[in-house]
Parts: structure tokens; C-alpha cells; sequence
């Protein structure tokens, strides 16, 4: 009898331990790594013949810098998701995709990163202001996310010639990381739109080559005012 009591505590016992083993490796979830990437447009641009413009590495608010997802719950109280997260820092990822846009929109010659030899005649300094998920309202979860640039050129007196801030609040298909991730992807595409526009529309002093069927020939953009009208003229080598 007792020997059969000591098996029977035995089993037990080992059922108990092998039970906890699985449990104890099942009881939290996976951890998920997500990146940010946006739509690039690919259709012809006219291209730029000078000018290296350097993306600096982007600063994110210490209230967003960390890797992992931040979510709004209410007015005053966020959260923190220790399962879903970047892959890399998001000021990373974001000046890698500002990257790869400015560089397909032919603003200038070359668009390099933060490490590079390359002497830039421009450099973009990028601040993340916000990044979060805003879940106070369930019901219109929204991805939200604001940036400031500020674009300095090495010849220029004042150093700023270019400043300005975007925001962008996206609505979310669901209430989940997926969503809230193609959230900031179109955030950030609008963002990186809107900021290529505004700099299309500045005086860069940049010379830039036409992508038509027309010969070639060297451009220049010249921004002048009459009648308290700002129009924009292209004028060839020969013109002064």
C-alpha cells in the first residue's frame, strides 16, 4: 500500500512538472516585428544635374523612440506593447523611406544618408513629433504621426531655407498592428508627398535636365516677382 502510494505520488508529481514545462513555454505570445514602407512613385521625373542632398539620421520624440508600438488610450494615459515593435529604431526606418522618395523625385542629383563621403550642398534635418496609435475612440481606431523638417543649404547666409511641420491622422481598418502599421505607411507616403510638392515649388537654385523627347539642354529654376505675382521661368544656358 505504501509503495503503491509512493508510485502514484511520483506520477504526479511528474505530471505536474511536465504539465508546468508546457504551459510555462505557451503562456505569452510571440513577439512581432513590423518595418514602414511606402508607395514610391516610378513615373518619369525630370532630373536634377547638381545638388547632394543629405538625409540625416531622424530624431524621434523620447515619448516615441522606442521600438515598440505606442498606443493612446486616453486623454492623458498611453501604453507601451512590449509583443509588437519595430524591427529597427523608427527614426531609422522613417529617414530610409524619406530617402528612397526624395531620391526618386529628382529634386536632386544625388540623395545620400547620414553616413556618406559625399560633400552634400543640402541637408535635411528630420523630427518625428509623433507616432503613436489613438485608441481612445474603439470604434475610429487612427494611426497618427507628425513630422517637422528643416532643410539647410551649405551657401546660404541663413542656413534654413526651408521649413515646415506635417501631420496626418490615417482611420485603421481594424484594431490591430497590421492595420495600424498600413496606418503610418500612408502616413508617412502622404507626409513624403506633400514634402517633395513643397520643395518642387521652392527656390533651390538647382539646375535640372528635362526627361522628354526634346534635346537635352542645361535648365535652370528662377523664381521672380512682378505685380505682386510669383511666377517660375526656365531659362536656358544662353540667358542670363
Amino acid at each position: 500500500m505504501i509503495m503503491w502510494m509512493r508510485l502514484l505520488f511520483t506520477w504526479l508529481a511528474a505530471s505536474f512538472l511536465l504539465t508546468g514545462c508546457v504551459s510555462i513555454e505557451k503562456s505569452y505570445p510571440d513577439k512581432r516585428y513590423f518595418v514602414l514602407d511606402i508607395a514610391l512613385d516610378t513615373s518619369p521625373q525630370d532630373s536634377a544635374e547638381t545638388g547632394t542632398l543629405q538625409i540625416a539620421s531622424a530624431r524621434v520624440s523620447p515619448r516615441y523612440s522606442d521600438k515598440n508600438f505606442v498606443y493612446r488610450r486616453s486623454d492623458a494615459r498611453f501604453e507601451s506593447d512590449f509583443y509588437n515593435e519595430f524591427l529597427i529604431s523608427p527614426g531609422a526606418l522613417v529617414a530610409e523611406e524619406l530617402r528612397q522618395g526624395l531620391s526618386q523625385s529628382g529634386l536632386f542629383k544625388f540623395v545620400v544618408g547620414s553616413v556618406n563621403a559625399v560633400a552634400p550642398t543640402h541637408t535635411l534635418e528630420t523630427v518625428v513629433n509623433t507616432l503613436y496609435g489613438d485608441f481612445r475612440d474603439l470604434r475610429a481606431p487612427q494611426a497618427v504621426m507628425e513630422i517637422e523638417f528643416f532643410l539647410s543649404q551649405e551657401e546660404s547666409p541663413s542656413g534654413i531655407v526651408f521649413h515646415k511641420r506635417y501631420h496626418r491622422t490615417i482611420p485603421l481598418k481594424g484594431r490591430n498592428p497590421e492595420a495600424l502599421v498600413q496606418g503610418w505607411n500612408q502616413a508617412l507616403e502622404a507626409i513624403s508627398g506633400s514634402l517633395v510638392s513643397d520643395l518642387k515649388a521652392s527656390n533651390l537654385h538647382l539646375e535640372r535636365r528635362s526627361t522628354s523627347g526634346s534635346p537635352e539642354f542645361p535648365v535652370r529654376w528662377r523664381l521672380t516677382s512682378s505685380s505682386c505675382e510669383i511666377s517660375w521661368h526656365i531659362c536656358d544656358a544662353t540667358s542670363a
